[in-house]
């Protein structure tokens, strides 16, 4: 079993301590809390499984919050959290975007002097299989930073690659 560190235990703390108080003050307004990629929170073996299921449903139970919780490895989360009602009570799985919400995305991004510059239906074509992050990336390299297209898309083609380590041993990412 993984011990907690402090800095995890602080937070669940700071949490917990402000929910509290928020509590004192707006006694009755609903709350939605979103946990982010919850499998680094609470996956296989964690102690913090512990601490969240307290929040959740246990000891430190919150009234009149609904909890969502997003993952890319669902497979690593103990049933104790996917398997119990009243904790996560519906599973969505969001798809990558088909070329329809691709199209929708990038022409919602772009002015229209972008789009009159650009080949629409080339960056839709070469971008299948992406997420709205790629696109973004996509979107922001190209017409905010200026770079090529295709220098773009090599990019995050070399991204799906293992990182190489040159130098130092120590792996550096930026743009």
């Amino acid at each position: 079993m993984n011990a907690m560190s402090d800095e995890d235990e602080e937070d669940v703390d700071r949490f917990t301590s402000f929910i509290a108080t928020f509590r004192k003050v707006e006694p009755n307004r609903p709350l939605v809390v979103l946990l982010e990629d919850i499998d680094s929170l609470a996956g296989e073996n964690r102690y913090q499984t512990a601490r969240l299921l307290n929040i959740l449903d246990g000891v430190k139970q919150i009234e009149g919050v609904v909890y969502i919780a997003t993952t890319n490895y669902p497979e690593k989360l103990q049933d104790r959290i996917t398997n119990r009602p009243s904790r996560f009570d519906r599973r969505y799985k969001v798809e990558l975007p088909n070329d329809e919400i691709r199209e929708a995305y990038i022409r919602h991004k772009l002015t229209d002097e972008d789009i009159e510059n650009v080949d629409i239906n080339e960056w839709v074509k070469r971008t299948e299989g992406m997420s709205l992050s790629h696109l973004k990336e996509v979107v922001i390299s190209t017409i905010v930073m200026g770079r090529e297209f295709e220098e773009v898309m090599d990019n995050l083609e070399g991204l799906k690659k293992a990182p190489s380590i040159k130098g130092s041993g120590k792996v550096g990412f930026g743009r």
